[in-house]
């Protein structure tokens, strides 16, 4: 009688939806964990516990904290540049489609998906190691071309001078929009305040509040 051995499975990384689900859990908690603690301060350990891995198996998908870091602020920055593209894609002129991004904005921050710590932790990397980090550059100019096509309708009603530099003034804005509504949102979290700040946003830059008895949700 003949008895066949079945080879034993090689260690490696897990595959399928199984490796897909943890990927997406890692991800989640490094988001987390740099979201709430300088970079310095995180460990690879801290992160797999957060995601109910083992120290040792958060190894079999990243083998460095950057790397895991560069995957999830990649992530991060995708998401938020698919709800603000969403949301910037609207009939209207340029008032009413920076209008629009300012209410995603604004829902980003009320359900506690925007970022402040791991956007800053990102643009420090980004200054002192460009080529490591090229690919949330890309990133990063995709983000920005919301912005930069507000802005060219801005142009175009000739709301903005015809030599205004739109790459320019399109990072301006995203810049004013995502990092300096951030850095004082991150002092006052509440709904009210949330609310408020947007609305100061929009005095300060001079577009209309929109109001909810008269102005459709868009």
């Amino acid at each position: 009688m003949n008895i066949e051995i079945q080879p034993k499975k090689k260690p490696g990384r897990p595959h399928g939806s199984f490796a897909q689900n943890t990927k997406k859990r890692l991800l989640e908690a490094a988001t987390k964990q740099f979201g709430e603690r300088d970079f310095a301060e995180v460990s690879m350990t801290m992160i797999a516990e957060e995601a109910g891995l083992t120290g040792a198996a958060i190894y079999n998908y990243y083998d460095s904290k950057d790397a895991l870091f560069l995957d999830a602020v990649s992530l991060y920055i995708e998401q938020n540049t698919k709800i603000l593209t969403a949301a910037s894609l609207v009939s209207g002129n340029w008032k009413d489609r920076l209008n629009n991004v300012l209410e995603a904005v604004k829902t980003i921050y009320k359900d506690g998906t925007q970022n402040q710590l791991l956007t800053s932790t990102t643009q420090l990397k980004i200054a002192r190691e460009p080529e490591k980090f090229e690919q949330i550059l890309e990133l990063r100019k995709v983000y920005s071309k919301i912005f930069q096509g507000i802005v060219a309708d801005a142009i175009q009603c000739q709301d903005l001078p015809n030599d205004t530099d739109n790459e320019i003034m399109g990072d301006l804005l995203m810049a004013l929009t995502t990092n300096g509504i951030g850095a004082v949102v991150v002092h006052r979290t509440s709904n009210e305040d949330i609310d408020a700040v947007i609305d100061s946003f929009r005095m300060l830059i001079g577009i209309k509040n929109p109001d909810p008895d008269t102005d459709k949700p868009l």
